[in-house]
């Protein structure tokens, strides 16, 4: 009976040191608060931020006195809005509750500092804010996560595309947009268009009964006897203009397959108050895509297709300049339009009732 209960007693001391050793070494699920930030930062102290992806690709982008700009491409500007926005998410995510916290389970969820898919990292100055690792989707803008100096790995609502690694996916792609209304004057296809300010009037609208600003009017210099500046043309040119975005940025040296010696397009903007700004449009006939170089710009831009050739289009001479009316019907007239001939002295009158025609 002794030998027993001492046996039993044994097991017990065992069980105990197992459980104490086991709260020691053992994954703590509860440390934190599952309602509290990944990560605690003030998003207006980040001039710096940097996201590695999966493949070596790296951007980094830094805040100025101008706003967010790419270093490494000779300080682009780039997308504020996205910028901002991204430091939003990041600044909103939510612990919630663990999934692992073992170093063997970082790697397996592609969270550690070796294997990830993003890697983001917040900084001011000199100074590291934060570091982020994002990995694996358990879902849809669901992604496994984890701080740096945590290792607990959690799952947030966040998509990697909100990340992209690549500078191209930050550049500002509107980056040569201009306001329509300050175009003054384009010169294109030996034509010279000026904006002459709309009836200030305006007129209403079925859907808002306010008054609307009526169109700018055009006036042309360059055009032939008989033809008319078309209205509509050079409106839709100014708006094409004004609402230009770019591809993507290909670096400030010119190369021989831009197409630029032999261009597609050249015309002149000049804005009120400002430098006038030449357009400069070549084909890259390989990469079915176009360059475009302009003058208030050191970098020559990629400008895909679906956006060039409209713009080709919309400034032809054919598009903005129409045949005036009355040249259209004098020309009609000169054509070989048959006439009614004219009584000669050769033709006789019709003969009168009960009179002999010979």
């Amino acid at each position: 009976m002794r030998k027993t209960i001492g046996l039993l007693s044994v097991l017990l001391a065992a069980q105990l040191l197992l459980a104490v050793g086991m709260s020691v070494t053992g994954p703590d699920l509860t440390a934190l608060r599952p309602d509290t930030p990944l990560i605690a930062f003030d998003g207006s102290s980040v001039d710096r931020l940097s996201i590695d992806g999966a493949d070596n690709e790296r951007v980094v982008l830094a805040r100025t006195g101008d706003g967010w700009v790419l270093p490494e491409r000779g300080d682009f500007p780039a997308a504020a809005t996205r910028v901002e926005g991204l430091l939003e998410r990041l600044g909103g995510l939510q612990r919630g509750l663990p999934v692992a916290t073992t170093e063997a389970a970082q790697k397996r969820f592609k969270v550690d500092d070796q294997t990830f898919e993003r890697r983001i990292e917040l900084a001011r100055s000199d100074d590291t804010l934060a570091t982020l690792y994002f990995g694996s989707s358990p879902g849809v803008r669901r992604v496994h996560a984890r701080a740096d100096q945590d290792t607990a790995v959690y799952t947030v609502e966040f998509g990697l595309y909100d990340a992209p690694a690549e500078a191209e996916e930050w550049e500002d792609k509107a980056v040569l947009q201009i306001t329509r209304d300050e175009i003054d004057r384009i010169e294109v296809a030996e034509l010279v268009l000026r904006r002459t300010p709309g009836d200030a009037a305006g007129g209403t609208s079925a859907q808002d009964d306010g008054p609307k600003p009526a169109p700018a009017n055009w006036s042309g210099q360059g055009l032939q006897q008989g033809e008319t500046l078309n209205q509509a043309g050079a409106e839709a040119l100014a708006e094409k203009l004004a609402e230009l975005r770019i591809g993507s940025v290909l670096g400030r040296e010119p190369q021989p397959e831009y197409g630029l010696d032999a261009p597609q397009l050249v015309l002149t903007v000049q804005r009120n108050g400002a430098e006038a700004i030449e357009y400069r449009l070549g084909r890259r006939d390989q990469e079915k895509d176009y360059v475009l170089k302009v003058s208030s710009r050191p970098e020559y831009f990629r400008l895909p297709g679906y956006s060039a050739e409209p713009l080709i289009e919309a400034a032809g001479r054919d598009t903005l300049v129409a045949a005036s009316e009355p040249a259209a019907q004098d020309e009609a007239q000169q054509g070989g339009v048959d006439q009614p001939p004219a009584q000669g002295a050769d033709e006789r009158p019709p003969a009168a009732a009960g009179e002999d025609a010979s």
